[in-house]
Parts: C-alpha cells; structure tokens; sequence
C-alpha cells in the first residue's frame, strides 16, 4: 500500500477542463476566438513552462503555442473551446508538479481528475520529456483513437492518457476530445514488429475481408474497406488461460507480419471461422474449455497493433486471481475475457423514444440486403413508408440521450439551472415508430443473419412495445404505425395538447399548460421529500435510473425544485406525461390500444419477456395478447423504475445486455448503474451508434467481437459471404 499523498503544489484539487487543440492556421477559427488568442512562439524541442500556462488558462487567457513548422496548440478553458465549436484532440484533466517521483506525481494527478480508482491497465502511461512536437505527435495518435497500449477506460469516463517527465519532474492527465480523425498510423503504433515484412502488395490487397475479388463485395457486414474481424479460438483451463492468450496473439502477430497472399490470408480466416463455429456446437477435450479472442482492425497493420495493445495487457497480470472477470477491450473494438457469460445470460434491451437521429442504420441496406428488403417489403404490405420507420432527418432530445450529455458540462448551466435544449421536431407518437422500426431492423439481423437466440428481453418505457414488435410477437406489427400516428392517445392526452394532464390538475380550457421534463444526475432519496411540498405538487418523478432520475411537469415548479436541490438538469423540451398520474388516467385506452393479435407463427426460440409493468416474467409459452397489452399499459402509466427492472432481469440469470435500436443511450445507463445499484458483473453495450462508427456499421462489429468472446454462439457467414464461394479468392 503506497502511502498517502499530500496537497498538489500549486493546482488546486479541483479537476482542470482545459481544451488542447491542434489547427493549421487560425484564420479558421472563430473572430471571436482569434480576437482573444495570444500567441506564443516554441522551439521544436523546447519544454513549455506547463504550470504557468494552466495558471495563464485558469485566469482567463487563450493561448496559441507556435512551432516552427506552423503548427499551432491552442490551449483555451474547454467551454470557450465549446462556445468557439472547437473539436479538441484532448482535455487536459490534470497537472502535478514538484519535487517528486513521476510516478509519485501521477497518483497525484490521478486525484486532481478525480479518478483515483483508474486501474493502471486501463491507462496509457508514457515516461518523457514534455516537449511541445512530441506532445502534438501524441494528441494526433490520440485523437485517432488508437495509441499503442492503450485500452478502454471507465464507464463513461473519457479515454486517459498519462504523460510523465523526469526532467522537469511533472505528470499530465488528458482525456480524449470530441476530435475524431480516422485510423492509426506509424505515429501512433509502437512494437517489434518489421513494418518492412508486410509488403505494398499484401497491405494494398488485405482490405477488410481479406480478399480482393474480381468485383467489389457488395454485402456482408465487412465489405472491401470496412473494419476487419478475426476471432482466435483458444482450448485452454483456467491455469494455462493467461500463456494460451499470449500465444495466440503472437502467433497471430507472426502470421500477419509475413508477406501472405491474398489466397492464404482468406484460407486462414476460413479456417478461424470454421473453428470458431465448430467450437460453439463441440466439446472441448478434457480439462479445458474454449476461449475466444478477437481482434477488429482495416489492414494486417492495424490487426499487428490491436494484437499488441492486448498482449501488452495480458503481460501486467502477475496472478492468475486477477483473470475471473477480467474483459480487455480496446478502443478499436478487439477483446478477450477470460470468464465469458455465455448464451443463457443474452439479453436484447430495447430503447425508449428519442433515440433516432438523422440517417440511422443507412449502412445496413448494403451490408444486408435481403433483411433490407424484407423490412421495407412488411412495411409496404401495410401501406407504410420507409421514411416514416427510418427518418432520414431528425433532431430532438431524449430521457436517454440527455444522460449521456450531462456528462459533458458544457451541456450544463454553470447556474445550477437546466440549460435549454433544440425544440423537437417530432411528435411523441412520431418517435415512437421510428425507436420501433430501428429495432425491427436490427433484430430481424441479429436473429435471421446471425441467428442469435437471446435468452431474455427487456425494454425501457415505449421499448417496451418495441420489444414485442421487434421478435415477431403481434401479427403484422407495422399494421400498428398508422394506429399510433392517429390516436388521441399520443397526439393529444398524453403529448400535444395534454388533455389527460388537463383533468389531473383540474384546468380548463383557458389555463394554460407549461410541461417539461429534466434528467438530474442525483439519487432519488434526495428528492422524494420534496416532492411532498405544495410547492412542488404538479412535479413528477417519472423515471428512476440509479445515479440519475427525470422530473416531469409544470415546467416553472420544476426549474425551482432544481434549483432547490443545487443541481443541474437537462431539458427534454418534449411534451410527454408518460410515468405520471396523467397517464394513468389513460390506461384502459393504452390496455385496449395495445391488444393485438399474435402471431400466428412465432419465431423460436422467443425470450423470457421481463416487464416493467408486470412482477412476473412473461414467459414464451404462455403469451397472451391481454396480459401483454396490460404489462405495457402499466408499463406507461406508473413511474419507471430502471433499476428494480434490471435487478430483476438480473435475478433470472440476464448478464449481458445488449440494446437493439438506435444509438446505444439504454446499454449506457445499464453499465452506469453496473456495480452501484447493480451487481458488478453486467455488460451492457449497444449495436449502434450516432457519433462513432454509424457510417460503416462500426458499432454492430464491436458488439458481435464481444458477443463472440463471451461465448455467445453466432454464424458468421453474414460477416464476410464472399468467403462461402471458393472462386471469388484470388490466388
């Protein structure tokens, strides 16, 4: 145990959020911002005075760091960055300095940046001089997203990178910017490994499926320039687990390191993928069991690194106690864990409203075609258009995707009120279908494509329908579109004009209504009391959600119960009265609106459907239309409680969740709440996501690379179909 230490020389404890940015020239930034900016000039090798450039910062300076070659650091607070719609490579976080050990330091910034339980596997630590080139070298490897050595962080913790001097003795803590600037390079990689062993020729050919067909795969989830994904199947027991991984990875390393034709690396990735299937299905010989390591990168090159960054993680285990829930993951989307939960713990999770965004899942149409073209085919046969369930334009702002904002203070007032949020420009009822048709989608994938089989499924308020929807449980469910964009339910009683809010609070038709809803990040203990004072009475506490709630109502006695709390909220500026007395006044509507036929054909195996409107699981077996109808009524109609749901889920065996929908805001904060108000060994994570790897499906690969390192059996053909036709390779 090291020993405590004292008050940081001159920084305060209090994190820094300081905006590192590298530009070109500053005629493009902002006149505002070039107007403040104060330049000064760096040799090459040259070591800035750090301390008196945050305090300079922290006074309210903009300062623009020059190099000879022109290449500017602009070093500005992390909200003028944000006002100046400054993408920054990083945020520095931290900076300790004085007569101690680096290492010493480090511990000390690590509790400036308020995250001193950060595991030191889960950080990049690079000892050296701090000179400004190599610090701008190290911000643009970051940015890429892909610095050697460097694994995925906390939940919901930006990705961290440590910087330790000896000479000046100082330690710098930096979390990833919004700044995204595609793949590695030679800049960004380190190891052993002969870059000059893997020829123009194999490098050139050895795009994502391995293959350079005659013509240009046109489906199949890694097409010719998307990521590639290689799965190594290990045979191993828990004591040789850890030499068994290391040797797999290097021999990978080997393989992938020699100047192979196009024929052989196809051969080999055939014959991983055999295996990797056969595995699912077999037994392993006695005394050992399968494991399954996978790697996601766009060349042999970006496979090398990923190969590394694993291994060199799996060299700092010193005791094998470390490995039962050990998962590595690496920004890029490859894992290995050594304790994998299985099929029996899958579980589909599927998200409420709001979640759509502008072009969501447009990348599936390529990679899957003929799932493509059934969707839009149901959707037709009921006089639907694509555009409604798969709006090409969307802004609005959601319960859920406000709990990953406010984790951005710049999306916070700085005066402990909610920060106004864009108008929606869809209606309740609007949002509804297009969450459902997302989820239709991508359970039609994962199911026919790849023929997951969950064992559970969950889903979060109008998820809820989606779920049911989404595995074929009503009959025609886009027979249920036009019902929803018509009934007064959505447009006016609940949403709109609020007619069932009308009668709760017992206005008429004169009185105006203010409704808004707000997400605090704060435990509901704190606010139960209040909401018993008269002052508060048209304020509801609408959903539960471990580390943070919504309140929903009037909107000026929301705003002063914030305010009374100290705390800061995020506006939906929606008008919904879902999880409020309101809605309640409206269940018997919603029990019969939702009463629909089955199926007369369900798709086996279905789930165990866990409800947040009904204590007892819905089981598969026995699914009844008017008991599904009523578990979603009181779904919509009672306060929404997230965590006693997954308690639940978790209490009939559900570990891994994976949400099916658009964005991935659910599986966000399921893994918040994992090992606070859950127990620690849930995985949540999405198939989609809005800002990182939409375009080429990015998202969906990392989900099955998980999928497959827990075990989770999946075909793989729909990865790379040209592989099923030997003469498409080229030898």
């Amino acid at each position: 145990m090291s020993k405590a230490i004292g008050p940081m020389p001159h920084i305060g404890v209090k994190p820094l959020r300081l905006a590192l940015c590298l530009v070109e020239e500053e005629q493009s930034l902002a006149p505002k911002l070039r107007a403040a900016l104060r330049t000064i000039a760096f040799d090459s090798n040259q070591v800035p005075d750090w301390p008196w450039l945050v305090a300079e910062v922290k006074a309210g300076a903009s300062l623009s760091l020059v190099l000879p070659s022109k290449q500017r650091l602009l070093l500005l607070s992390a909200v003028d960055a944000a006002q100046a719609r400054l993408h920054p490579q990083a945020l520095l976080q931290a900076l300790s300095h004085g007569a101690h050990k680096p290492q010493q330091l480090l511990k000390q910034a690590w509790q400036q940046a308020k995250r001193p339980e950060i595991e030191e596997r889960d950080t990049l630590f690079l000892e050296q001089s701090l000179e400004l080139e190599p610090l701008c070298l190290q911000l643009e490897a970051f940015a890429k997203r892909r610095l050697a050595q460097k694994m995925a962080g906390l939940p919901f913790q930006g990705k961290s990178l440590a910087l330790a001097s000896n000479s000046p003795a100082m330690a710098l803590i930096l979390s990833q910017g919004t700044a995204l600037s595609g793949y590695c390079d030679e800049t960004a990689l380190s190891g052993s490994y002969d870059k000059t062993a893997l020829s123009d020729s194999c490098v050139s050919s050895f795009c994502v499926s391995g293959l350079a067909s005659g013509k240009e795969s046109t489906s199949g989830l890694c097409p010719q320039g998307a990521p590639w994904l290689l799965p190594l199947t290990l045979i191993a027991s828990p004591k040789t687990l850890l030499s068994e991984a290391q040797t797999a990875l290097q021999q990978a390393q080997s393989r992938l390191s020699q100047s192979m034709s196009t024929h052989a690396l196809a051969r080999w990735l055939t014959d991983e993928l055999k295996t990797l299937e056969q595995s699912f299905s077999g037994t392993a010989p006695e005394g050992g069991e399968y494991y399954s390591l996978v790697l996601i990168g766009r060349d042999a090159t970006e496979l090398i690194a990923e190969s590394e960054l694993l291994l060199g993680q799996l060299q700092k285990i010193t005791s094998l106690t470390e490995l039962p829930e050990l998962e590595l993951i690496t920004p890029n989307g490859s894992v290995f864990c050594a304790q994998p939960l299985g099929p029996a713990r899958l579980c589909f999770v599927y998200p409420g409203v709001g979640t759509a965004y502008h072009g969501m899942l447009g990348a599936l149409k390529q990679a899957f075609p003929k799932s493509y073209a059934d969707f839009e085919a149901a959707a037709t046969a009921e006089n639907v258009a694509l555009c409604t369930l798969l709006p090409t334009a969307l802004s609005d702002i959601s319960y859920t995707s406000a709990l990953s904002d406010a984790s951005n203070e710049t999306a916070l007032s700085d005066k402990g009120e909610a920060a106004p949020s864009p108008a929606p420009t869809m209606t309740l009822a609007e949002q509804a279908v297009a969450g459902v048709g997302a989820s239709v989608l991508l359970t039609q994938i994962l199911r026919r494509e790849f023929k997951l089989r969950p064992a559970f499924a969950i889903g979060y308020s109008m998820g809820e329908a989606a779920m049911f929807a989404a595995n074929g449980v009503w009959d025609k469910p886009f027979a249920l579109v036009k019902p929803t964009l018509e009934s007064r339910i959505f447009s006016e009683q609940i949403s709109g004009a609020l007619t069932a809010v009308r009668q709760e609070w017992q206005l008429d038709a004169r009185d105006a209504i203010c409704w808004n809803s707000f997400l605090l990040r704060i435990d509901t203990g704190s606010i139960t009391p209040l909401l018993q004072n008269p002052a508060y009475s048209r304020v509801y506490l609408a959903i539960r959600q471990g580390p943070s709630c919504v309140l929903a109502g009037d909107e000026a006695q929301c705003r002063a119960l914030i305010k009374a709390l100290g705390k800061r909220g995020v506006a939906a500026n929606r008008v919904t009265a879902m999880h409020t007395p309101a809605a309640l006044r409206v269940k018997p509507e919603l029990t019969t609106f939702y009463d629909r036929p089955l199926s007369g054909e369900l798709e086996q195996p279905q789930p165990v459907y866990i409800s947040a409107g009904s204590e007892q699981p819905l089981k598969p077996a026995r699914l009844e239309r008017k008991q599904i109808a009523e578990t979603i009524a009181t779904c919509f109609s009672q306060p929404l409680d997230v965590e006693s749901l997954l308690q639940r889920a978790r209490k009939h065996g559900a570990q891994l969740f994976l949400e099916v929908g658009a964005d991935s805001q659910t599986s966000s904060i399921i893994q918040a709440m994992a090992g606070k108000q859950l127990s620690s060994d849930i995985k949540a994570f999405g198939c989609d996501r809005k800002h990182s790897g939409a375009a080429d499906n990015k998202a969906l690969l990392k989900a099955l690379a998980r999928l497959i390192s827990h075990r989770v059996p999946l075909a793989t053909a729909a990865l790379y179909p040209q592989l099923a036709r030997p003469d498409n390779l080229v030898t």
